[in-house]
C-alpha cells in the first residue's frame, strides 16, 4: 500500500507539473497544497487587484487516497451567508450542483464551512481526468463569487 500512494503522488506530482501548478506537500497530513489568487468578480486576477478589496485566496487540498482522490477547498464559512438569505442561497448552491455538470458544493459542518469539492477513482486515473476534476474546483469558487455571492450580496 505504501508503495502504490508513493507512486500516486508521483503521479500528481507529475500532472501538476504538467499543468503548471506551484504546490507543496504536507508530509504528516497526507495532502497537496496549492494556493489561488481570485477575484470576487468575473475579472481575472492580477497582482494589482490584491488591493481593491475584490481579491482573495484560498487553498486547494488534494487528499490521496486507496481508491479515492479528493480535490477540496473551503469556500465560505456559513455564518458569513445572512440568515435571512441562506435557505435562497443553499437553494442557488444546490441549483448550481444540478446546472454545471462539474460543480459540487458541500458543506462541512465540524467547520462550519461550505466547500467545493471532486473525487477520482485512483484506478484508470490518467491526465485529462486528473486536469478536468482539479479544474472544476477553482471553477465552482468563481462561480459561487460571481453569480451567487453577488445575487445575495455575500462579500
Amino acid at each position: 500500500m505504501v508503495k502504490t500512494l508513493v507512486d500516486l503522488r508521483r503521479q500528481i506530482e507529475e500532472y501538476l507539473d504538467l499543468l503548471d501548478m506551484k504546490y507543496t506537500w504536507d508530509d504528516k497530513e497526507g495532502i497537496f497544497e496549492l494556493i489561488f489568487s481570485e477575484r470576487k468578480d468575473a475579472k481575472t486576477f492580477t497582482p494589482d487587484s490584491k488591493d481593491n478589496g475584490k481579491s482573495f485566496s484560498y487553498t486547494i487540498k488534494i487528499l490521496l487516497g486507496e481508491r479515492w482522490i479528493q480535490v477540496y477547498t473551503d469556500v465560505i464559512p456559513i455564518d458569513k451567508i445572512p440568515e435571512e438569505k441562506r435557505k435562497d442561497a443553499f437553494l442557488d448552491l444546490l441549483r448550481a450542483n444540478r446546472k454545471y455538470a462539474e460543480v459540487c458544493f458541500d458543506f462541512n459542518e465540524s467547520k462550519g464551512m461550505i466547500g467545493t469539492s471532486q473525487e477520482m477513482m485512483v484506478q484508470g486515473l490518467n491526465f485529462d481526468a486528473f486536469r478536468e476534476e482539479f479544474l472544476a474546483v477553482p471553477w465552482a469558487v468563481k462561480r459561487f463569487w460571481i453569480e451567487i455571492a453577488k445575487k445575495y450580496k455575500i462579500s
